[in-house]
């Protein structure tokens, strides 16, 4: 918590019109929040979670997703139905205004073109949010 509070003072001394990207539901994006900085809830297309809604630490195994076709029709399905399968099986409920893929993740590329194909087809806008 305090971690995240001081991220979010920094960028509103910074400058309060920055806009802020994060994990949904987490203390950084409430802090910046209050402080009234412009919030983005992001989800991670290539990341598992954990049914308390946090990611999966990559040092266990299954927390970081490859199969490009795959997490494209996970990420429609949290655009969309605003949920996503847990790693355990559960699903949990998830905010998503901006979708994240990790550039160091195995074949980031041929993901970020899937799930953005994906989402055109399934009639998203993708738009910049700044």
């Amino acid at each position: 918590q305090e971690q995240a509070e001081a991220v979010a003072t920094a960028v509103h001394a910074t400058d309060p019109g920055l806009a802020v990207l994060g994990l949904a539901g987490s203390a950084f994006l409430g802090c910046a929040q209050r402080l009234g900085l412009r919030t983005f809830s992001e989800a991670f297309a290539d990341r598992a979670y954990r049914p308390d809604g946090r990611l999966v630490s990559r040092r266990e195994p299954g927390a970081v997703l490859t199969d490009a076709e795959q997490i494209s029709h996970r990420v429609a399905s949290m655009v969309r139905d605003g949920t996503v399968t847990a790693i355990d099986g559960s699903t949990i409920d998830i905010h998503v205004e901006s979708v994240c893929v990790h550039g160091d993740s195995p074949g980031a590329v041929r993901i970020a073109e899937a799930v953005r194909r994906r989402l055109i087809h399934d009639g998203v806008v993708v738009a910049p949010f700044g």
